[in-house]
This record gives structure tokens, sequence and C-alpha cells, in this order.
């Protein structure tokens, strides 16, 4: 009797609510082409490329890149992610990465609504009421001056930041 009830119903050998395969079919030969898509590969580049955007975000620079003075002192001060306004040497204005235009009363409101958007909506608190400007190292103080007068007057801006580059003469 032991041995009837080992046999199930189909006569194999086994327990008859063990199942040994899921399918009903043959494994499948070792020398078959499978026709599924293997994802883990695919997961792990993207994962890799992901980390790569996020690391280049971080480094890459804020603003329009222009050629800065160089300076020997500066500030340790962290930056406070407040808005960036950049005069280039076609005196060009810029707000982040933004093109407006030739420094004009225009552009300089525009640069004021853009700044005040920037402010009501900061990435990090302690930048409201503080701008960074960037200009190039050609660029006269006379075409940098209409953006700071419309800061200072027309904005009435807590504190702005001039951009700089570290002077490497003295191994910095």
């Amino acid at each position: 009797m032991a041995s009837a009830s080992a046999k199930g119903s189909d006569g194999k050998a086994g327990h008859k609510h063990r199942r040994w395969r899921l399918s009903g079919h043959k494994k499948a030969h070792l020398d078959a082409v499978r026709n599924d898509i293997n994802v883990t590969p695919l997961v792990d580049v993207m994962l890799v490329l992901l980390i790569i955007f996020m690391l280049m975000t971080l480094i890459m620079g804020r603003g329009h890149d222009v050629n800065l003075p160089n300076a020997k002192n500066y500030s340790q001060e962290k930056d406070k992610m407040q808005p960036v306004v950049t005069v280039d040497v076609n005196n060009e204005l810029w707000v982040e990465k933004q093109k407006l235009g030739p420094v004009n009363e225009s552009t300089l409101k525009e640069m004021g609504n853009q700044i005040q958007a920037a402010w009501a909506a900061p990435k990090n608190p302690d930048g409201v009421g503080r701008v960074y400007i960037k200009a190039d190292v050609t660029v006269p103080y006379g075409k940098v001056y209409p953006v700071l007068m419309y800061l200072n007057r027309e904005m009435a801006v807590q504190q702005i930041d001039l951009a700089i580059a570290k002077n490497s003469k003295d191994g910095q």
C-alpha cells in the first residue's frame, strides 16, 4: 500500500500534489536561442548614466560662461544659489543661461522680473535678496555700471557677489 500511495494518479512516482516543473514541456536545451529580453544589463547602464548626469549637473557652472577676471584674494563663502546675472564681451545681458539682449532699459526690467521670480521660489532661502554678477574680463566698467545701478536703485538688492577666477600663479 505504501508503494501505491507513492505513485500519483498518472502512475508516476512522487507525491500527487508536488509539481516538479511549472510547464509540461521539456527543459530548454542549452544551445537553443532564447527570445526573451534580459533587462539587467539595460538597468545597469541606465543607472550608471543617471549617476554620471547627476554628477555633471553638480560640476557645471551656473550662468553664462565668460572669461572672468583673476583675483588673488577672494571669499571662502559658500554659494547661496542666488540668481546669476552675466554681462558678456558683446555687452549682452544674461540671467542664468537665458540671453536677454543688449543692456538697455527693457532688458534691465526683464532682468529684474526674472530675479524677482527666482527670489519668489528660491533654491536656497539664503539667496533671497542677493545677486551673483559675472562680467567678462574685457568688458569695461561703464558697461556693467547700468546693471549695478538698476540692481541697487530699482531692486534694492541686499548683496551683490562678484564672480572671479582664482589666481593660479601662487599655487591655488
